[in-house]
């Protein structure tokens, strides 16, 4: 196939001088460019709006401009076509000062034969290519061809600046596709790269001629809507956006049907600066999600609120693990056949110096989202070991210590590595330890977290699902990780027995995990109907206040040896029928 002839436009003001290029062009080897000959920089700009030229050859002593400005002028109309100076300054200072313009060769009058000016012209092309294509990877997603967060980013503090100079109203909308991941775990990345090109391409549809759209990463995005009349107008658009998405999607032949939660922020009701902006958008739309999903949310005080309590946390967590401000705390595990004492799960506490006592559900969830939770992590790990030791030579203890883990810890290079070395340092006889993970761990990265869990499992830790049933439960889940217990969320033993859903989840969990015969945990059991209910259908242990509730490590040895957890386990002599009036051990 021919290749296709370089379409050159010359501005150069010299007659001589452009007969002279014309003539080492037609006397050089191979392809000769199409040669369109402008005499100055307003005919040259004229030319470039209603033709499309591959390179510019251009002279910078022009009549009506010169040097510096003519190239920003000619860049200014095309940044696209890349630039060859033609010029009489044979300075090496002066090129260097054209080129850092950005031009792609700087070339000096009648020094050179047509074979080195059409080069010239080939590599400034594929320069400007390069340029283009690296410029478009810095600013643009690969994947959906529209603009990155660092693009957004950039583009949102200008919109500010301009909206806190015009006085105008800015809005910013964030989406994340909801339950995105089940997506790409039942049909696969391929799908689910093809239903975010898709997304894209509906959200850029729906929007206006000059609204940014950007892709943040994963699958979540974001819209700039800047000069609105009043906040209805955001409004309108996320109202639009939750329909549109919401129609099914066509993929090679297979239909798909995704929602949409939307996060909604304004400048400058919401505080000013855009990183705090940003940050606006994400929490609303995560209130969006937690009200339901498929349906948006406008960011408020409370939600403000809410943002400085969690960095005034994250920033007494850095002050709280520099001074060991934390403990652990041991809930006990009966057996539910026979009123054994088989475990006791860690769990944290921070005691705070002015708060006192801080519950983990007041301060986790920022640990992860800070990325604290790692460290965190790491001193819960190495003190459940610790008090592990402590126990193995004491013949009262719990046989086993649960520990939870991060999914974000699980995720770090040096977790495996780290676990390992502190099973050596402190003897801990890994068959002691059940690890207990989330759901929504097993969904980020599942080869990953397979290969890692099955190292865990290698090593000769017992593997848990804790709070099963909350997140994205799926049974192939529990087909392809090596798990050992399903632990049951305490709010559906909760409900056992108030006609909620609860106890038929219960039935479902405890029929689930019989047939792959698995292990199961109750967790917060309070009253003798849930003990009951958890003993009629099959579940092995259990662990809650009607037992009792997490003690010091010294405390539990108490309750063991005084027998008030087995007067608890046997508040009704129609338990199973069983003599329970002495704790017995593993």
């Amino acid at each position: 196939m021919a290749s296709k002839t370089v379409q050159l436009l010359l501005v150069e003001d010299d007659q001589a001088d452009a007969k002279f290029l014309r003539a080492c062009l037609a006397r050089s080897k191979g392809s000769k460019p199409d040669i369109t000959h402008a005499q100055c920089l307003n005919d040259a700009l004229a030319l470039l709006q209603d033709t499309r030229f591959d390179v510019i050859l251009l002279d910078l002593n022009l009549p009506d401009a010169t040097g510096e400005v003519s190239v920003s002028k000619i860049q200014d109309a095309c940044p696209k076509i890349p630039i060859v100076i033609l010029s009489g300054e044979d300075n090496e200072d002066y090129a260097i000062g054209i080129l850092n313009q950005g031009v792609q060769d700087y070339l000096v009058k009648w020094d050179g034969e047509g074979a080195t000016i059409l080069r010239s012209i080939r590599y400034a092309i594929e320069r400007k290519r390069t340029e283009l294509r690296l410029t478009f990877l810095a600013t643009y997603d690969s994947l959906t061809e529209i603009p990155n967060r660092n693009f957004f980013v950039e583009h949102l503090n200008k919109a500010v600046s301009r909206a806190q100079r015009n006085g105008t109203l800015l809005g910013l909308v964030f989406l994340d596709l909801d339950r995105f991941k089940g997506v790409n775990d039942t049909l696969g990345h391929y799908f689910g790269d093809k239903l975010l090109c898709a997304v894209a391409k509906r959200i850029s549809a729906a929007v206006r001629n000059g609204d940014i759209v950007a892709r943040m990463g994963g699958d979540e995005f974001a819209i700039l809507l800047e000069n609105m009349n009043d906040t209805q107008a955001a409004e309108a658009v996320a109202r639009k956006l939750t329909e549109v998405l919401a129609e099914p999607y066509e993929l090679d032949g297979g239909s798909v049907n995704i929602t949409v939660s939307v996060g909604i922020t304004i400048y400058p009701k919401d505080h000013g600066d855009p990183e705090t902006l940003v940050k606006n958008a994400d929490m609303a739309m995560y209130q969006a999600k937690s009200a339901g999903r498929n349906g948006y949310q406008f960011f408020n005080e409370k939600m403000h609120d809410e943002i400085v309590r969690q960095h005034e946390v994250a920033q007494e967590l850095r002050r709280a693990l520099d001074n060991r401000e934390f403990s652990l705390l041991y809930q006990p595990q009966l057996r539910l056949d026979d009123g054994r004492l088989d475990g006791a799960e860690a769990l944290i506490r921070w005691n705070h110096p002015q708060k006192n006592l801080v519950m983990p559900n007041d301060f986790i969830g920022i640990a992860e989202e800070s990325g604290q939770i790692v460290q965190v992590g790491n001193w819960v790990i190495e003190e459940a070991f610790r008090q592990s030791l402590v126990w193995q030579t004491d013949a009262a203890a719990p046989p086993r210590m649960a520990i939870n883990i991060s999914p974000r810890q699980i995720h770090q290079p040096s977790f495996y590595p780290d676990l390992k070395r502190l099973l050596i340092t402190y003897g801990v006889n890994p068959e002691h330890i059940e690890i207990e993970i989330t759901e929504s761990c097993l969904i980020e990265d599942v080869q990953f977290v397979q290969k890692s869990l099955q190292k865990l499992k290698d090593l000769g830790f017992t593997l848990a699902i804790d709070d099963f049933g909350t997140g994205h439960s799926c049974l192939d889940y529990l087909r392809r990780f090596p798990i050992d217990i399903l632990k049951i969320d305490r709010s559906f033993v909760k409900d056992i027995g108030s006609g909620k859903h609860g106890t038929a989840i219960c039935r479902a969990i405890l029929s689930i995990a019989d047939g792959l015969n698995m292990e199961t945990v109750g967790e917060g059991i309070e009253t003798e109907e849930q003990l009951q209910f958890l003993i009629d259908n099959g579940c092995h242990r259990g662990q809650g206040y009607y037992f009792s509730p997490a003690v010091k490590p010294e405390d539990l040895a108490t309750l063991i040896t005084h027998g008030t957890l087995n007067q608890r386990f046997s508040g009704s002599d129609d338990v199973n029928q069983l003599n329970r009036r002495q704790i017995r051990h593993v």
